[in-house]
């Protein structure tokens, strides 16, 4: 079964890493942590179980978000991040001064692989058959309470017009300990000749015109908003999303502890450790 052999994995993976948990502390709002995380899909496996994905995502739709600034481009099977000996050079020198220069940390921005932490991690995903990387980042950020937390946003995988393999959003905040709440989903597409026939098929009793009306009309087809994860156009092909597998979790956080999200389609892997600006 697919998940033993991660969980084996990924044991391996956190033995030779030289992280493991610390005590836990009460923390206090606005504090800064480096947040770096892994999103990865699993091997899928043919069960007896009935459960069966919608097709499409439910994903909430909040007021405002965050993304994280300088974000690589997204990834995809076959992507390489193989920087030139100039770019190794920059990413050197920007480690350098941003250990130089702790107290003026600059939040929500990408850091250099040089600055992450679980690039062995990475690493042996890479090298399984079961497992693709959808996702990799480290950034810094301060962490608020639960009251003024808001959602940062996620994309990742294969993109589709303006639509990612991966997508959602994730809330961290304190509330006497730190927290995480995660809303992704892992999504499916398939090209269509005829991306019309997803209306259709949605109501039998409805046409395709008044089904657009109901789903946001030609934003659909356009795939103009990073909100619509139905239908997306990718240069002159069609594609409609046939399923998607929801992350929806709440949890409690260990600073500096490696953390496991779980599901069966995808996971994720969360490293959350404390910055000292004193």
């Amino acid at each position: 079964m697919f998940r033993s052999s991660f969980t084996t994995l990924l044991i391996m993976a956190l033995c030779s890493s030289g992280l493991f948990a610390a005590d836990q502390e009460e923390v206090q709002p606005e504090r800064w942590f480096q947040v770096e995380i892994i999103a990865f899909t699993n091997a899928e496996v043919e069960t007896d179980s009935p459960e069966a994905w919608p097709s499409f995502s439910s994903l909430p739709t909040p007021d405002q978000f965050i993304q994280i600034k300088g974000v690589t481009e997204l990834l995809t099977a076959n992507s390489a991040l193989t920087p030139t000996e100039e770019e190794t050079a920059e990413l050197e020198q920007s480690a350098i001064n941003i250990e130089q220069e702790e107290t003026n940390l600059e939040a929500f921005v990408a850091l250099s692989e040089f600055e992450r932490q679980l690039t062995g991690q990475r690493n042996t995903l890479e090298r399984s058959r079961n497992h693709r990387v959808l996702f990799h980042e480290a950034w810094n950020q301060p962490v608020p309470g639960r009251d003024t937390v808001i959602p940062i946003r996620l994309d990742g995988g294969e993109k589709y017009g303006r639509q990612a393999e991966l997508q959602g959003y994730i809330d961290l905040y304190v509330e006497r300990y730190l927290h995480l709440n995660t809303q992704l989903s892992f999504i499916e597409y398939e090209k269509s000749q005829d991306p019309f026939s997803f209306f259709s098929e949605t109501s039998s009793a409805t046409t395709a015109s008044e089904t657009m009306d109901a789903y946001g009309g030609l934003s659909l087809i356009n795939a103009d908003s990073l909100l619509n994860n139905r239908v997306s156009r990718k240069s002159d092909d069609f594609f409609i999303s046939t399923r998607a597998a929801l992350l929806s979790e709440s949890r409690r956080m260990r600073s500096k502890e490696i953390h496991y999200f779980d599901n069966p389609r995808f996971g994720m892997i969360v490293l959350i450790t404390p910055i000292d600006l004193q």
